[in-house]
């Protein structure tokens, strides 16, 4: 929370402190202290708090320590506890194609599709390995190569294809890397690509790079991903107290 943002949160009214607990009770009372202080300083008047991000297993501890700490030591209710849900964490392809302001070269069907930031594969392997390990991971699973493996390439449309010929699920999506500039896809390769279909993204960055950028984003909700968006309300919903929430905003009283 800045400075400008609780100027104009002190001209509307009280406001309702959230924060995410990723890492337990001790980072989130920490962030609380630090954000209450900010509050205090600016004359913000606070309605109650809402927890997000909880570690699942540690959410009824968290709930009842956080309940009773708040209440004891500044008098506001805690108006939400929210438990962590993985898949509101995972990236669409379509936020990839955000994040590396590019497009997927074909499988455009796929754009929709989550996956899964701790399980992406990065194919340093030969392609017999790469092969053997597409047939056994999970169907949808985010792979990323340097773009200059044409084998690996070739290997994967080889998979896609098949898959299609026997009506297998094939939800793969392979992200060619390799710094713009010093490394192309070439076009005969580019061509066949989006001939053959598969879902592949070409971004104009190292590996290392790409799975830093990838691992380190935070994807929003956006109107276009409805699967999202519904599971995120049918989640939310569940764990605030949206009445109370309501009567302490427009409460008269300080706090």
């Amino acid at each position: 929370m800045g400075v400008v943002i609780c100027a104009i949160i002190k001209s509307v009214g009280k406001f309702v402190l959230k924060i995410q607990a990723n890492g337990g009770l001790g980072s989130a009372f920490d962030e609380l202290m630090l954000n209450h202080c900010l509050c205090q300083h600016h004359g913000v008047r606070i309605a109650g708090v809402i927890i997000n991000k909880v570690i699942p297993a540690k959410y009824e501890q968290t709930k009842n320590y956080m309940s009773k700490a708040l209440m004891f030591n500044w008098g506001v209710p805690l108006l939400g506890c929210i438990p962590d849900r993985h898949f509101l964490g995972c990236p669409a392809i379509a936020d990839l194609e955000r994040l590396f302001k590019t497009k997927l070269l074909a499988g455009q069907a796929h754009v929709m599709k989550h996956y899964s930031v701790s399980e992406i594969n990065l194919v340093t392997t030969s392609l017999g390995t790469f092969m053997e390990t597409l047939r056994s991971k999970p169907s949808r699973t985010l792979y990323l190569c340097h773009v200059t493996r044409n084998d690996v390439i070739l290997g994967f449309l080889g998979e896609y294809q098949r898959r299609l010929q026997i009506g297998e699920s094939f939800e793969s999506t392979l992200v060619l890397c390799g710094r713009s500039g010093h490394y192309n896809l070439s076009e005969d390769m580019e061509e066949m690509i989006k001939s053959w279909g598969a879902p592949v993204l070409h971004v104009g960055y190292s590996t290392h790079q790409a799975m830093e950028m990838i691992d380190n984003y935070t994807p929003k909700l956006n109107s276009d991903d409805t699967h999202r968006v519904q599971d995120a309300i049918e989640h939310y919903e569940k764990y605030i107290d949206f009445d109370q929430v309501l009567q302490r905003i427009s409460d008269k009283e300080d706090v």
